[in-house]
């Protein structure tokens, strides 16, 4: 495994891990949570060096999923 993998790799670990505790710890704002998890893992791989396919597809995936997750969440808290 390159180098470049494994930094994203340990960094979208640790970061599913940190918004699984905040989804733990603070349950009434699960979607805004939701909502940074896509942003984040949006720009984690769409930053990434050396771009495999999956990691370009997991990128084009997060926007839209970031979008909707975000008018949820602003729907939601009207």
């Amino acid at each position: 495994m390159k180098s470049n993998q494994k930094i994203t790799l340990n960094s979208s670990f640790a970061f599913s891990t940190i918004i699984v505790l905040l989804i733990a710890l603070f349950p009434i704002y699960t979607s805004w949570f939701i909502t940074i998890f896509f942003l984040g893992f949006a720009l984690i791989y769409t930053f990434k060096k050396n771009k495999s396919k999956s990691s370009k597809l997991i990128a084009i995936i997060s926007y839209p999923l970031f979008v909707v997750a975000f008018v949820y969440s602003i729907i939601n808290s009207m």
